[in-house]
């Protein structure tokens, strides 16, 4: 480039008879959609910073429409200018596709008019200073001149003959339905590949984080958009990102389960065969019903000592928030009871099996995990109403898992082992038909329940009702068998 400029200064005198050194060097025309067409002519000069000349419009019947001065002026060759269909060079003879390497080689400033034409036939010819048809500077005045950074390059591109068509003035000359100063962007004028279509794509990210009761599913959206050119690259990257309105969802429902379960066996009476029914509403939104069958009974020795022992089968199922959790437990209590003071071993073994959605989002886990714990309680004998004290000392055990279904969220759990232990403080009442009792537990839960017994000897008849309340929720329960004496 440098070369071509030094050589130009050197050779001034040969300008005007040389196409070898073209001056003013193309022609194009964009429309912009409103019915406005700008003719650009672009100039192998680099970085001019002012217009000259003017260009005047012809119909189709050569008859001059208007003549107007350049006025626009741009180091960038202008969007939508297309090779070979609305932009040009010259080879001396005719107007060819405008390419680099032929017709007057390449351009580096270009100055525009604009016109508001209808669809039709035009020429458009470029009227140079100290022409006979100048306006500005007609031939022979004198204190201007043409430059030669806007000097014509031969006789050729001096002239542009076009039908216009409606596409032409709607901006999409090729009729490919882009528009041109889509397919062409400033500075991209070179005769090289244009645009033949957009390309897009939408991936949204997931980080799932779990803290307490609640998992948080944060979802960024991210969007691309490019245009591909006709040599099968891509041009025009845009990618812009937005933060979508995270999903919430519980992870309790396990430990939900566990709570319904654990407050079932509390209460509890394992030295029987009854059936039993229990009713839970949690304040996390679930609930269900848990039912079984207890068979067990007791025995007292002729020293006194009464030693009891059971068995039970017990199915909880809870549903709530789009979740749901199945628990099946098999557990045995043993004990021993003298002078109003009973020693219990209890062992419970549950399988739990979870479903949870999030969101679009639904996993489903199993697990299994055990209750072991060792009680003591006195009640002493001191009437119709007895106080009852004791104590509870267990271990909860919650094997590990890792969830199936959506891997978003998916959630992989360590296995837990807590130790637990509460006092027990209450009454218990025998008014002949009717008894009940009432517990306060120190970890949180109070117990209230309300029997009918009938007792023949060696069997007794019962009917009970319990409803247990926590910080999590109520139960009520209700259960029916007999107590047999051995």
């Amino acid at each position: 480039m440098k070369f071509r400029k030094i050589a130009a200064a050197i050779m001034t005198a040969s300008l005007m008879s040389s196409t070898a050194l073209a001056h003013t060097n193309s022609v194009g025309y964009v429309g912009d959609g409103t019915g406005k067409i700008t003719v650009w002519y672009g100039a192998w000069h680099d970085n001019t910073q002012f217009n000259e000349a003017e260009l005047k419009v012809l119909d189709s019947n050569d008859a001059k429409i208007t003549q107007k001065q350049f006025d626009l002026l741009s180091q960038d060759s202008p969007a939508g200018l297309l090779s070979g269909v609305n932009y040009f060079g010259s080879d001396g003879t005719k107007l060819i596709p405008y390419d680099v390497n032929t017709g007057g080689g390449e351009s580096y400033t270009w100055q525009g008019a604009t016109f508001t034409l209808a669809p039709g036939d035009y020429t458009f010819v470029y009227i140079p200073l100290q022409d006979a048809e100048s306006t500005l500077c007609p031939k022979g005045t004198s204190g201007c001149s043409a430059t030669v950074e806007w000097m014509p390059m031969d006789e050729v591109i001096r002239s542009l003959s076009i039908t216009l068509t409606q596409n032409d003035i709607n901006g999409d000359a090729n009729g490919n339905n882009i528009l041109d100063v889509n397919e062409v962007a400033v500075g991209a004028a070179s005769g090289g590949p244009t645009v033949i279509g957009q390309g897009s794509s939408q991936v949204i990210g997931y980080v799932a984080a779990s803290g307490g009761v609640i998992q948080i599913v944060s979802r960024t959206q991210t969007d691309t958009t490019w245009d591909n050119m006709s040599d099968g690259t891509t041009k025009n990257t845009q990618i812009t990102t937005t933060e979508l309105t995270p999903f919430e969802g519980r992870v309790d429902q396990t430990a939900t389960a566990q709570d319904v379960v654990g407050s079932t066996l509390r209460n509890l009476d394992f030295y029987n065969i009854q059936g039993i029914r229990m009713n839970s509403k949690m304040k996390n939104g679930m609930s269900g019903n848990t039912s079984g069958v207890v068979v067990g009974g007791s025995k007292e020795l002729d020293n006194g000592v009464t030693i009891m022992g059971g068995f039970t089968r017990l199915g909880t199922g809870l549903t709530g928030n789009g979740d749901s959790v199945d628990a099946e437990t098999t557990a045995f209590a043993a004990g021993v009871e003298n002078n109003g003071v009973r020693l219990e071993l209890r062992r419970a073994n549950t399988d739990y099996e979870v479903s949870r959605t999030i969101g679009d989002f639904a996993n489903t886990s199993a697990t299994s995990g055990t209750d072991t714990s060792a009680r003591v309680t006195y009640s002493p004998e001191t009437g119709k109403v007895n106080p009852v004290i004791g104590y509870t000392r267990g271990k909860r055990t919650m094997d590990g898992y890792a969830e199936a279904g959506s891997v978003q969220s998916a959630r992989t759990m360590d296995s837990t082992s807590d130790m637990y232990g509460y006092g027990t403080v209450g009454l218990r009442g025998d008014l002949g038909l009717v008894d009940f009792t009432a517990m306060h537990h120190t970890d949180g839960v109070n117990d209230i329940s309300l029997g009918l017994e009938k007792d023949t000897g060696n069997v007794t008849w019962r009917v009970e009702g319990t409803r247990s309340m926590t910080d999590l929720g109520n139960t009520n329960a209700v259960s029916a068998g007999l107590v047999i004496r051995f």
